[in-house]
């Protein structure tokens, strides 16, 4: 069976009170290639092998101040040298020495005088036997590591859940609450309807609100649909300024937004994006229909652009802006009957919320940079999948 390494990167430790007996062995396993370190005592060899990390001990059962047998004990005992192989050098006569060097786990023994066809032998089979068990010992470590990697994602990944559900229990407690509107709005059409002195063109105008509160009813149950598990993504290769495209309808049939307020500078060529291109459409959406709430009429920039690694969109307005003492919750959704501007503009006081939990489901980085009385920044950071992309 061949070694699993070469030689020249074996190192053997010889540990003898003989110098003739250290020259020799030297010569002889040096002739194999191997790197050989040697010693007359027990002290210098145990400071060795801390500093050398030797792969066999090649050991004197008798030495001037610490014998072999408890150099051997602390070799074994010590957790980072224990699969060491100590290999004990002992006279024909001392029977009881090798009793006491297999009760402290020595793996082979070499009788005087030393056969160097024997010491090669017994210094190879005990090579095999660390090289084997480095291996052993590499991939337990590497398994260690992989569970623990694996460990910590799961315990990210968890995180993450308690934290969508969080948002996703409360954005669905306000979205509940926020249907009864457009219910209110059909039960309020249909009975001014039915009254007998409307006019034509009056009906007309009611079954035109009951259309719209309709559509707003449509949009929200869908909401639901999408915020009962944001994890659930049907990813699929996109493209990024057709998502943008999308949101816009979105938003004109929604809420209405004056087209000509929107400014595109969208990159052509973007390389596609890994998404669920609905959920991040009804996200970029939330985004654009919070510019228009709040850009007081002024125009909207969107634009997208790639460095490489992501591909960038930017939302921005020249709007009221947030103020400070909002920022600190800037997606939590609102609690019912919370009388902030977002409820004044008509809106459920989900959006922030709403896109912060879909871009988190698909661990996209996205932030607001706002000044108040001057306008909001949102920023979209979504990673290149294929990185072959030119």
């Amino acid at each position: 069976m061949p070694l699993l390494k070469p030689a020249e990167d074996c190192s053997i430790l010889i540990v003898d009170d003989d110098e003739r007996i250290l020259d020799v062995f030297t010569t002889i396993l040096s002739r194999h290639g191997y790197r050989v370190y040697s010693t007359q005592n027990g002290k210098p060899a145990l400071e060795l092998i801390g500093e050398v990390h030797p792969d066999v001990i090649v050991l004197d059962v008798v030495l001037p101040d610490i014998d072999g047998i408890e150099v051997c004990r602390r070799v074994k005992e010590n957790p980072s040298t224990r699969f060491v192989p100590v290999i004990l050098i002992t006279g024909l006569d001392t029977r009881s020495r090798r009793l006491e060097g297999l009760n402290v786990r020595a793996d082979d023994f070499l009788n005087k005088p030393i056969d160097p066809l024997e010491l090669t032998a017994r210094v190879r089979s005990s090579l095999r036997t660390k090289l084997l068990y480095d291996e052993v010992e590499a991939s337990r470590r590497d398994l260690e590591r992989r569970v623990d990697e694996r460990t910590q994602e799961l315990s990210r990944a968890n995180r993450r859940l308690e934290e969508l559900g969080q948002v996703k229990s409360k954005v669905l407690s306000v979205v509940a609450h926020e249907l009864r509107t457009p219910i209110h709005q059909v039960k309020l059409a249909v009975n001014l309807a039915l009254q007998e002195d409307i006019d034509h063109d009056e009906k007309r105008e009611l079954a035109r609100n009951i259309q719209s509160a309709f559509t707003g009813l449509e949009y929200r149950l869908d909401e639901i649909e999408q915020l009962s598990d944001p994890t659930d993504l049907k990813c699929t290769d996109s493209s990024i300024n057709a998502v943008i495209t999308a949101a816009i309808v979105q938003v004109q049939k929604l809420s209405g937004i004056d087209e000509e307020l929107i400014q595109l500078n969208l990159e052509s060529h973007l390389p596609p994006v890994y998404v669920d291109p609905k959920r991040i459409t009804r996200a970029v959406a939330h985004l654009i229909d919070n510019a228009n709430k709040f850009g007081e009429g002024k125009p909207i920039s969107i634009s997208t652009y790639s460095d490489r690694t992501y591909v960038c969109v930017c939302i921005e307005d020249h709007g009221t802006g947030i103020s400070e003492e909002v920022k600190p919750n800037l997606f939590s959704p609102l609690e019912s009957g919370d009388n902030s501007d977002t409820r004044r503009y008509g809106g459920m006081g989900i959006g922030l919320a709403f896109a912060k939990a879909i871009f988190d489901a698909h661990e996209i980085a996205f932030s607001i940079d706002s000044l108040e009385g001057e306008g909001t920044t949102a920023m979209i950071y979504i990673p290149i999948q294929h990185t072959g992309f030119e």
